[in-house]
């Protein structure tokens, strides 16, 4: 069941919902399946969609957002996820949060662990910012939106092509280099 609207794009709407069956509150991230369009990385918005649930699906870990299942119905492509109440690293930045001195380490060795799990298993976040870490209300992270993530054994992205959020990406994505 929907129960409210947390977010909309320009390709979909993420919804906060509850799973009856298995009782549990859900993230339900949208699609519409008219983005069948290519972009200029020459895939299109739902391959790239079926990747971010293929991606984030194979992670198990405490400090990444948990897929539970990916499908469509009709016109609409969906994968429901673990909800996180809390807010994302830009929520804070926007608001004019400082972290403490004490308290940064311990951010960014979450972040860190999370990513090296993430790297471990094959995927590549490659658009890691704080609109994509999710601080939870007990202060513990979790990286989320894996929608233009590389896993190691896809096939999804071509050579030379920069995607992501310039003012975060790695260099050797500038470079056109192999991601490390």
């Amino acid at each position: 069941r929907i129960t409210e609207v947390l977010g909309e794009g320009a390709m979909g709407v993420v919804y906060k919902g509850f799973d009856p069956d298995i009782q549990r509150v859900v993230a339900l991230k949208t699609i519409r399946a008219s983005f069948g369009d290519r972009g200029s990385d020459g895939a299109s918005a739902a391959a790239r969609f079926r990747n971010e649930a293929q991606a984030a699906g194979r992670l198990t870990h405490p400090g990444i957002v948990a897929v539970y299942d990916f499908g469509h119905d009709d016109d609409i492509a969906f994968i429901a996820m673990e909800f996180v109440e809390g807010h994302t690293l830009a929520h804070y930045l926007v608001n004019k949060l400082r972290f403490t001195d004490a308290d940064i380490p311990g951010v960014i060795c979450q972040l860190l662990d999370a990513l090296d799990h993430a790297h471990e298993q094959g995927v590549w976040h490659r658009d890691i910012k704080p609109a994509n870490i999710i601080m939870a209300r007990n202060g513990r992270l979790k990286v989320a939106d894996f929608g233009i993530a590389r896993i190691e054994d896809a096939n999804l992205t071509q050579a030379n092509v920069m995607i992501g959020t310039p003012t975060y990406m790695a260099p050797e994505q500038f470079l056109g280099t192999p991601m490390d």
